[in-house]
């Protein structure tokens, strides 16, 4: 369903979800822009210290909360998302990569999409418009379940009816009014499977997570060495366990959309050991241009020290 409070001037949704197919997102959705109505959440989140490491979560604020001080007269957030492979093609004993990270670093393929995008709204500059893809000060996530293209799950995700949650999400702030389109219910239900799977109870609540706990948060964005207390589970870089038990992602209705093929997964790694022994050479031949370079080496070195630490006081 349509909606338009402000009585805009005659903006074609069809046209512009058209548009936003064509480039290569899977969907697309509008709210319209305000403060988000997660702000006060999201400021306990980090006055709680749930952000563990990641300071630059706590720069911005004003901008985060509340996309019109980041486009002066903002009306409009368009959000599009964009699928991921979901297959998991690593050896049961090799070290785990997050499907999101095994391909392309997304931001490289996102910004030209939205960019395109964002021409296609602006009409050569008759709107001001501003894209967003992971970077940027802006609460994606909420914007993402305000528009329509899903609601936020237990594990904190966007859940999808139709593709689960194995997929990116970008923004567009304007100027421009658009139709909104109508947000979707809440599909949790009692379902707690996120909670329950978690290896280490890092979803301290639905849709409430610790990063000081979160396999993500240790292999990807804390530097240094590992907390004494740390169990990486066998994964590498990320994590997906919260993805992978979800029903959403699960069920045998799931539709297995078209991946950008430069999203494509590439060849993982066959074990901790390889890792350990790479070259600063060999590590660029099998990650250069994708998100596991986030870490660095030395980051995943220790990460894959870790987890042959973990197997080796495992009892046999």
């Amino acid at each position: 369903m349509i909606t338009d409070p402000l009585g805009s001037e005659n903006s074609s949704l069809k046209n512009l979800d058209s548009y936003a197919r064509e480039i290569g997102f899977h969907s697309l959705g509008i709210a319209r822009a305000d403060r988000s109505p997660h702000a006060e959440k999201f400021q306990s989140w980090i006055d709680s210290g749930m952000h563990a490491g990641m300071e630059w979560l706590t720069r911005n604020t004003d901008r985060r909360l509340d996309p019109r001080k980041s486009l002066q007269a903002a009306k409009s957030i368009i959000m599009v998302n964009l699928p991921y492979s979901s297959k998991s093609d690593s050896h049961p004993t090799a070290p785990k990569i997050a499907r999101y990270a095994r391909g392309r670093d997304y931001h490289k393929v996102m910004k030209p999409m939205l960019q395109d995008l964002s021409n296609h709204i602006s009409e050569n500059g008759k709107w001001k418009t501003w894209y967003c893809v992971d970077a940027s000060p802006i609460l994606e996530r909420d914007w993402a379940e305000i528009s329509g293209l899903g609601w936020i799950g237990k594990n904190g995700l966007i859940l999808n009816k139709e593709i689960g949650s194995w997929f990116f999400l970008g923004g567009i702030v304007t100027d421009r009014i658009f139709p909104v389109t109508q947000q979707i219910t809440d599909h949790c239900g009692s379902c707690t499977r996120c909670l329950d799977a978690c290896p280490t109870q890092a979803i301290i609540k639905p849709r409430t997570i610790d990063a000081r706990k979160c396999i993500s948060y240790w292999t990807i964005e804390h530097r240094g060495d590992l907390p004494a207390d740390a169990r990486l589970h066998n994964w590498l870089f990320g994590c997906d366990v919260c993805q992978e038990v979800c029903p959403w992602n699960t069920r045998p209705g799931r539709i297995d959309p078209p991946i950008h093929k430069d999203l494509e997964p590439r060849t993982p790694p066959e074990s901790s050991e390889q890792i350990i022994d790479a070259t600063h050479e060999e590590w660029l031949e099998m990650f250069a241009g994708t998100p596991v370079t986030r870490t660095g080496i030395t980051g995943l070195k220790r990460n894959a020290q870790q987890i042959i630490q973990e197997r080796n006081e495992s009892p046999s």
